[in-house]
C-alpha cells in the first residue's frame, strides 16, 4: 500500500489536458442542452437586470442637469420614482435570473457526476491499479462539486461584468468620448494584467487540488488500514506525513490566496485612479472635455458599477479557478479511454454446447511494459477441473483476469470451440462464469441484495439453491430477519468465514457453467474450510472450474494442475504425476506438508 512509502510521488496527471476556457465551454455544452430553457430564461433576466443598472445613471444625470437645474418638482418626482422602478425591476430580475442558473448549474453537476461515475466504471483495470480510491472520490465528488461555480459564479460574474462594461462604456463614450478614452486607458492595462492573473491562478490552484487528492488518498488508505497501523505503532509516523503534506497544501493554498489579495488590491488602486482622473479631466475642463454635474456622477457612478463587479470577482476568483482546475481534471478523468469496447458485430449470446477453452499462446503485457504472461497455452474441457498452483506473483490471477476480460491479451487469445471470446459481448461472456476472490467485499444493503449482487432479476429459489449448495442455510437461519438482514459496509457485522459463505453463494447463484476460484478459501477457518471442501464436490460437478490455491489441499483432487511460474506454465498434471516428477510441485507440496507426512 502506498501508505508505506516515505515519499509519495507526485499524482499522476500525464492524461490531463488543460483546457482552455473555450474548449472547456465546449465540453460543457452537451449538458448545457437539456437546460437550454432555464439558460435562455436565465440569459434574458440577466439582460433586463443589466439594461435596468445601465439606465439608472441616465435617470440621475437628467435629474440633476434638468430637473433640479429647472427647480423643477414633479420632474424630480418623477425621475426619483423611475429611479426607484429600476432599481426594483433590476433587483428582481437578478434575484430571478441567479435562482434559475443556480439550479441549471446543480442539474448539469448532477449528470456530470453520473456520467463520471459511469465512465470510471467501464475504465480498465489498469487505471485502477494507477488510481487508488481517495484520488477517485475526489475526482467524482469534490471535482464535480465544484464544477458548480462554472454555472453559479463564472456564468452570472463574468457574463453579467461582461455586459455591464460594454453597455455602460457605449453611454460614456456618447456622452463624453474624451473622458471615455482617458478611462480607457487605464482599463486596457487592467484587462492585460486580469490575464496574466488569471493564468498564473490557475496554476495554483490546480497544485492546490493535486495536494488535495493526495490528502484524500492519504486519508482514505490509513483509515483501510487503520489495524495494521496499530500493531505496527505507525501512529506517529502517520501523523508526521499527513503533517508534511499538510503542510505542502498550506505554502499552495498560501501562494494562491496572496495572488488574490493582491489582484484585490490593485483593482481597488485603479479605481481610485480612475475616479481621480474622471474628475482631473471632466471637472477641470482638460483635453476640451465639459462635463456637467450630471455627467460627472453618470461616470462615477458607472465606475462604481464596473469595479464593483470586477472587485467582487476578484474575490472570488480563488474559487473559480480551482472550479477550472477540477474541470481539467474530471475531463481528464472522462478523456481516459475505457476498457475495450465490444466489437460492433459482438454476439449477444454464448453457446450452451460448448466443448472446450483454451489459451492458445497468450502473451500479456502491462502499460509499463512488463511481461506477466509469457507464452501460455493450455485448455480446459468442458466439466474440467483444473488447478493452478505456485508461487506469488507468477501470473495466476493475471490469466484470470484474462478470462473474465479485466484484460486483453497482448498476443495469442482466449478461444471458446475456436472462437475468440472477444467475439462475445463482455456482458454476455461474464454472465457465464461465476468468481470468489480472495478479496471479500460486500455491498451495504440486505444478504439477499448481496446474494443477487444488486440485482433485481434472480428469483428466490436461486438464492436458496445457492446457499444450500455452499451450506449457507444454517448461518442465514441464524440472522434475525433472515435474507432481509442488513449489512454495514465490508459485512462488517459478520464473521470472515460467514462473509467468504455469502461471496460463494453469490458466485453461483446465476448457476453458471465456469466457476474461477482465486485462493476462495483462504480467508476462511479451517471449520469453515472443511464445510466448503464437503459440498465442493457437490459444487464443481459438471461445472467446469479454475482453481488458484495455495493450500494444495484444496487441489489434490483436481483433474489436472498447472504450475505457473514467472509467466509460464512449467508443469502440467495430475497430482501423482506431478508429486513423481520431483519438479516444482513437489517441492511445494513437501513444505507445507513435511511435518503431517502427508505427501
Amino acid at each position: 500500500m502506498s501508505w508505506w512509502r516515505d515519499h509519495e510521488d507526485e499524482e499522476d496527471v500525464r492524461h490531463v489536458r488543460h483546457l482552455g476556457i473555450g474548449e472547456m465551454l465546449r465540453r460543457l455544452g452537451p449538458l448545457l442542452r437539456p437546460h437550454s430553457r432555464r439558460l435562455l430564461l436565465g440569459g434574458a433576466l440577466m439582460l433586463v437586470s443589466v439594461v435596468a443598472q445601465v439606465l439608472a445613471p441616465l435617470v440621475l444625470k437628467r435629474l440633476i442637469d434638468v430637473e433640479i437645474a429647472d427647480e423643477s418638482r414633479d420632474g424630480v418626482v418623477r425621475m426619483g420614482l423611475a429611479y426607484a422602478l429600476l432599481f426594483i425591476v433590476g433587483a428582481a430580475a437578478t434575484f430571478a435570473q441567479v435562482v434559475i442558473l443556480a439550479r441549471m448549474g446543480l442539474g448539469v453537476v448532477k449528470t456530470l457526476k453520473e456520467r463520471l461515475f459511469g465512465h470510471v466504471l467501464h475504465l480498465s483495470l489498469a487505471y485502477f491499479d494507477r488510481n487508488p480510491p481517495g484520488r477517485l472520490l475526489a475526482r467524482i465528488e469534490s471535482d464535480s462539486e465544484r464544477l458548480q461555480m462554472l454555472f453559479a459564479e463564472v456564468s452570472i460574474a463574468m457574463v453579467r461584468t461582461a455586459l455591464l462594461v460594454v453597455g455602460m462604456f457605449c453611454v460614456m463614450f456618447a456622452t463624453d468620448w474624451r473622458a471615455t478614452l482617458a478611462i480607457l486607458a487605464l482599463v486596457v492595462p487592467l484587462v492585460t494584467v486580469t490575464i496574466i492573473f488569471f493564468h498564473r491562478m490557475r496554476r495554483l490552484h490546480r497544485r492546490v487540488r493535486a495536494l488535495y487528492a493526495r490528502i484524500s488518498e492519504f486519508v482514505t488508505e490509513y483509515v483501510q488500514g487503520v489495524s495494521v497501523v496499530r500493531l505496527f505503532g505507525y501512529e506517529t509516523r502517520a501523523r508526521k506525513r499527513l503533517r508534511a503534506l499538510n503542510q505542502d497544501k498550506l505554502i499552495a493554498e498560501r501562494d494562491a490566496s496572496m495572488w488574490g489579495y493582491s489582484f484585490w488590491g490593485g483593482l481597488t488602486a485603479v479605481e481610485v485612479a480612475a475616479v481621480m482622473g474622471i474628475v482631473y479631466v471632466g471637472a477641470g475642463h482638460r483635453f476640451g472635455a465639459e462635463m456637467t454635474p450630471g455627467v460627472l456622477v453618470l461616470f462615477l457612478v458607472y465606475l462604481r458599477q464596473a469595479f464593483g463587479p470586477l472587485a467582487m470577482f476578484s474575490e472570488q476568483l480563488s474559487f473559480v479557478q480551482r472550479a477550472f482546475a477540477s474541470a481539467d481534471r474530471v475531463f481528464g478523468v472522462l478523456d481516459t479511454p475505457s476498457r475495450t469496447p465490444d466489437a460492433d458485430d459482438a454476439l449477444d449470446a454464448v453457446p450452451d454446447d460448448w466443448r472446450e477453452l483454451a489459451f492458445e499462446n497468450v502473451v500479456f503485457e502491462y502499460d509499463g511494459g512488463t511481461r506477466a504472461i509469457d507464452g501460455v497455452s493450455f485448455s480446459v474441457r468442458r466439466g474440467e477441473r483444473v488447478a493452478m498452483v505456485g508461487a506469488s506473483g507468477g501470473g495466476k490471477t493475471t490469466l484470470t483476469s484474462l478470462l473474465l476480460r479485466y484484460y486483453e491479451p497482448t498476443e495469442g487469445r482466449v478461444a471458446l470451440d475456436g472462437v475468440d471470446i472477444r467475439r462475445y459481448r463482455q456482458r454476455a461472456w461474464r454472465a457465464r462464469v461465476g468468481l470468489v476472490l480472495q478479496d471479500i467485499h460486500l455491498f451495504p444493503g440486505t444478504v439477499g441484495e448481496n446474494l443477487r449482487a444488486l440485482a433485481e432479476d434472480i428469483p428466490p429459489e436461486a438464492i436458496e439453491r445457492a446457499v444450500g449448495v455452499v451450506g449457507a442455510a444454517d448461518l442465514v437461519a441464524r440472522l434475525a430477519s433472515g435474507y432481509d438482514e442488513p449489512l454495514t459496509e465490508g459485512g462488517a457485522n459478520l464473521s470472515m468465514g460467514e462473509r467468504q459463505l455469502l461471496c460463494f453463494a453469490r458466485a453461483i447463484v446465476r448457476d453458471p457453467d465456469f466457476l474461477v476460484l482465486d485462493e476462495a478459501t483462504s480467508s476462511v477457518d479451517p471449520g469453515t474450510e472443511r464445510r466448503l471442501q464437503q459440498s465442493m464436490d457437490r459444487l464443481l460437478a459438471g461445472r467446469t472450474s479454475l482453481i488458484i490455491a495455495h493450500r494444495l489441499a484444496t487441489v489434490v483432487g483436481a483433474d489436472r494442475i498447472l504450475v505457473v511460474s514467472h509467466g509460464r506454465i512449467v508443469e502440467e498434471g495430475t497430482h501423482a504425476e506431478l508429486y513423481e516428477r520431483d519438479g516444482i510441485y513437489r517441492d511445494l507440496f513437501d513444505l507445507q506438508f513435511r511435518k503431517a507426512g502427508a505427501a
